[in-house]
């Protein structure tokens, strides 16, 4: 199983929780020493010293995978206590994106697309699913509130008999400013899976 790196945690564990909470507006509990986070419409514990991300709802449930677990640690450590720009940026346009965001790092979009590409109903539902609303762009487009302060929008152009789907993400301008690159990619990697999931729980319910 893939592990969030031991200094990660660790850097976590050496800030003040006052300060975390205040940036990345979260809250903490000081007897169990543990953050509470509100992520993709859903309250998740965060426990530094034990190095432990579980559901707040369901304890017991299957434990998040590993991407969002891998944002929520860089959030929590990376995040600023400023204002959103409500300025909507592509990946590339933050300084360095378009040396990182290609090969290996490219935007994980592609199983969106294959999902969602002549699906509008089941990519509407599993945006809901994870806290989305509607917005404008493409042919439908939801913006997902990822985290407090970083807000993703995800804009999907459906197949036709011309074109391929295409699906592609915008991030509030100050996202770079709580994440570093690598992160921001994570977190396309969560809404990917978190998107996907919602996605075969809708038509689970509708079989």
């Amino acid at each position: 199983m893939t592990q969030i790196h031991h200094e990660l945690w660790d850097r976590l564990v050496s800030l003040e929780p006052a300060d975390v909470s205040r940036r990345a507006l979260a809250s903490y509990d000081q007897n169990s020493r543990s953050y509470c986070l509100r992520i993709l419409n859903h309250d998740y514990l965060i426990l530094p010293e034990n190095k432990i991300i579980r559901h707040a709802e369901a304890p017991s449930s299957h434990p998040p995978e590993f991407y969002l677990k891998l944002s929520a640690v860089n959030y929590l450590t990376g995040a600023r206590n400023i204002p959103l720009s409500y300025t909507w940026v592509s990946e590339k346009q933050f300084p360095n994106g378009p040396l990182f965001f290609r090969g290996p790092h490219r935007m994980p979009v592609k199983n969106l697309e294959q999902n969602f590409g002549r699906n509008p109903d089941g990519f509407r539902a599993a945006c809901l699913a994870c806290g989305g609303k509607k917005v404008e762009g493409g042919d439908i487009a939801c913006e997902l509130p990822v985290f407090p302060r970083l807000p993703v929008r995800a804009i999907l152009w459906l197949a036709d008999e011309e074109f391929p789907a295409r699906l592609f993400f915008l991030f509030d301008q100050t996202a770079h400013k709580h994440l570093q690159l690598d992160a921001l990619w994570a977190v396309g990697k969560a809404i990917e899976k978190a998107l996907l999931s919602a996605s075969s729980i809708f038509f689970k319910d509708l079989i």
